[in-house]
């Protein structure tokens, strides 16, 4: 307890202490090698230009037997990924890279993780997502509600990819 009487923070793995949210940038994390146990990305990966280097960022920060956990969407196959700016402003735009899911697993394994796994999640995300958008009045007809169509027709899904470090 604190001398206030209130129960201490827990301490991360190995006795470290520990540690809140951090930002920065994907391919420089501002945090020390070996440093976390947990490693979360959630709907950032499709920003990223640079892959590779967020992978071995993750590799870098995280303790031996730590966990990366990264989700969001990708596309299924290298044509998919060159058709999703056809569908979707943000990839026309550059906001969103159509990053290929099985060539993130890959980089995320030549940056050192271990036991990657891919999950698609997608079939409890896009009806739903496109179920919310159409009660949008301002989104209802807009691009938005492509992202159920890019998943149907087999060119994007939503992914949980998880990872271990060495």
């Amino acid at each position: 307890m604190t001398p206030a009487g209130r129960p201490r923070p827990a301490a991360g793995g190995a006795g470290r202490p520990r540690r809140g949210p951090a930002t920065g940038a994907a391919q420089q994390i501002p945090l020390p090698d070996g440093s976390v146990d947990c490693l979360f990305s959630v709907e950032a990966a499709q920003h990223f230009r640079d892959l590779p280097g967020f992978a071995r960022e993750s590799a870098r920060v995280l303790c031996a037997g730590g966990r990366l956990a990264l989700t969001t969407f990708f596309a299924l196959t290298p044509a998919a990924a060159r058709a999703l700016p056809g569908l979707l402003p943000p990839y026309a735009d550059g906001l969103d890279v159509p990053h290929v899911v099985d060539e993130v697993a890959a980089t995320l394994s030549a940056a050192g993780l271990r036991q990657v796994r891919v999950r698609p999640i997608g079939e409890g995300v896009w009806e739903d997502y496109d179920r919310y958008m159409a009660q949008q009045p301002e989104l209802r007809d807009e691009w938005p509600r492509r992202y159920l169509t890019a998943y149907e027709t087999g060119l994007l899904d939503y992914y949980v990819l998880t990872a271990t470090a060495g």
